[in-house]
């Protein structure tokens, strides 16, 4: 009976002088293990797209994608210099990423926009020229309904 008892344990005791281990240790870390590699493979791996808008700009921003004619964004990071006119062109391809939107002064002095002044973001593509496009507003909730009532929505 006692053999029987040392094979069936065999494969802790194995394991245990293997790695040093408790096998309830081995078991736990093992867990964890793969929980990190679970959270490394879900980590969103799209690129920050950081837009610049000029000090107290207000309305509509329009970003252009796929333009052979235009420059493309800078490569270690997707950064919109957005001019005064709201609207820019560029011959980079969108990609998909978390947004941070900034106001820049005459220094290059940044400062977020905050959540409250960003309405109406929207991504699309098609029309006659199968353009993809980038839209969304800058300014007060007031001023964003008026925008909305102007186009006739």
């Amino acid at each position: 009976m006692a053999k029987l008892k040392n094979e069936n344990n065999s494969g802790g005791v194995l394991l245990k002088s293997i790695i040093g281990l408790p096998k309830y240790v081995f078991v736990a870390l093992a867990i964890l293990l793969m929980g990190f590699i679970f959270l490394i493979a879900t980590i969103n791996k799209n690129p920050l797209h950081i837009y610049l808008l000029p000090e107290n700009f207000t309305g509509e921003v329009e970003i252009t994608f796929a333009q052979a004619d235009y420059p493309p964004l800078k490569i270690e990071k997707n950064i919109y210099n957005v001019p005064t006119s709201g609207k820019l062109k560029t011959s980079t391809n969108l990609k998909g990423g978390p947004v941070e939107v900034y106001y820049v002064d005459n220094q290059g002095h940044r400062k977020e926009v905050i959540h409250e002044e960003f309405h109406g973001v929207s991504t699309g593509s098609g029309g006659k020229d199968n353009l993809t496009v980038a839209h969304f507003y800058i300014g007060t909730k007031d001023q964003y309904d008026n925008y909305v009532k102007q186009l006739g929505f």
